[in-house]
């Protein structure tokens, strides 16, 4: 075991969030053109390549937050951290609004009305406030209480979040998200409003990807470098393994081959399948597509909350996102901190994360503009490369001039 802190900068996280913003704008570009392969595209009932990615940033997130707030707490500064990190963090809130919006407009004045501030705010808690940078900032402050605390008491924590976060879908919250009838609506507000990437309650799943990003930095802290590539890869095999798992429950929904009374009773509730199907069918039956590979369609198979789903940020969506990107982590140490490669480009994307997004997120809009969904697979690639290289450039200018944003 090694109890030695590990540098101020490690290779690997800089080359692995790197590559996260950079895998981030090439999905953000191709997203919503016609041509993309599904693989690239987020959706709301598979594990596709373009769904770890977020995952993985935040990921990400969880390592420096932990490893930046264990370096302040015993620095010499007379402020506490804890201080600084809520401002920083109500600062990427404010920055992820006034970058995109709060997806509504008051079209008249005389819109003006208490009642609709109310469904303004109701909205905008619910689903509209919630893009990756607010995720962050929100994730940072929920989870401040636990950010110093000892490995075995995050380590709970992660695991009493996904069961509260069953428990709470089960209740109300995958309706909720979805827009369907429940009972939350009559507190919360904002009825038939969908959300997405998990709204409100969401946070409560991000969390736990965050939370695996934190003891990512004890296993390097912790153990020797080699030890602790071994433990990332089996957490990482476990944690993939079991959200795979969770998702054969899927199975449980399927339409083929049951009555018009199982039908109903499948579509009752979207969180506790009906067992008694398992008398039904073979073994095999009951596993589902693996991630990567799409689903039946809604008419083969009613939509529930153990798909990989995105939307509502299910458990077996965190498992497996969590899982892939601890093990997608493990090949990024083997290869930048023991075998001393890395890309330039993944550097400096990864020293300057939040400029990089930011301008990211205007030259793609910008370009976008100029390519029609429909457009053929030259066109889109010449505007990719065009988005990726203007931002490429406006980046390397920032870090030429050592400017690096950072709330």
């Amino acid at each position: 075991m090694n109890t030695e802190s590990p540098p101020t900068r490690i290779e690997s996280l800089d080359q692995f969030r790197g590559y996260s913003v950079a895998a981030m704008f090439v999905v953000n570009f191709l997203g919503g053109l016609t041509i993309t392969h599904q693989v690239l595209r987020h959706n709301n009932t598979h594990f596709s390549y373009a769904d770890s990615i977020m995952p993985s940033f935040i990921f990400a997130c969880g390592f420096s937050y932990r490893m930046s707030f264990l370096k302040q707490l015993i620095g010499d500064s007379e402020s506490s951290p804890y201080g600084r990190f809520v401002k920083r963090s109500l600062g990427l809130i404010l920055l992820s609004l006034m970058l995109y919006g709060f997806n509504t407009k008051i079209a008249s004045w005389s819109e003006m009305s208490g009642q609709r501030f109310v469904r303004f705010f109701s909205e905008l808690f619910k689903a509209d406030l919630w893009e990756v940078l607010a995720i962050i900032g929100a994730l940072q402050i929920l989870l401040l209480p636990l950010i110093a605390k000892a490995t075995w008491i995050r380590a709970v924590a992660f695991a009493g979040l996904g069961l509260a976060h069953v428990v709470l879908s089960w209740s109300f919250n995958y309706d909720f998200v979805y827009g369907h009838p429940n009972w939350m609506d009559g507190y919360f507000g904002a009825a038939t409003k969908r959300a997405w990437d998990g709204g409100f309650f969401g946070l409560i799943s991000w969390a736990q990807i965050m939370l695996s990003g934190t003891l990512a930095f004890d296993f390097l802290k912790y153990y020797r470098q080699m030890a602790a590539v071994r433990i990332v890869f089996t957490f990482g095999a476990i944690l993939m393994l079991s959200g795979y798992g969770l998702s054969c429950l899927t199975t449980f929904y399927d339409l083929r081959g049951v009555s018009d009374r199982q039908s109903l009773q499948l579509k009752s509730s979207p969180v506790v399948p009906d067992f008694s199907l398992a008398t039904e069918r073979t073994w095999d039956k009951f596993l589902a597509e693996p991630p990567f590979v799409p689903p039946p369609t809604p008419e083969e198979r009613v939509p529930n909350y153990w798909a990989m789903d995105k939307r509502v940020v299910t458990q077996s969506f965190v498992l497996f996102g969590t899982g892939f990107a601890l093990a997608l982590y493990g090949i990024f140490i083997i290869a930048c901190d023991v075998l001393g490669f890395g890309l330039r480009v993944f550097e400096m994307f990864g020293k300057n994360p939040l400029a990089s997004y930011i301008i990211h997120h205007f030259v793609t809009h910008s370009i976008l503009s100029v390519v029609p969904k429909d457009s053929p697979i030259g066109w889109v690639l010449f505007g990719l490369a065009a988005s990726f290289g203007i931002t490429y450039l406006f980046v390397r200018f920032l870090e030429s001039r050592k400017l690096y944003l950072r709330l």
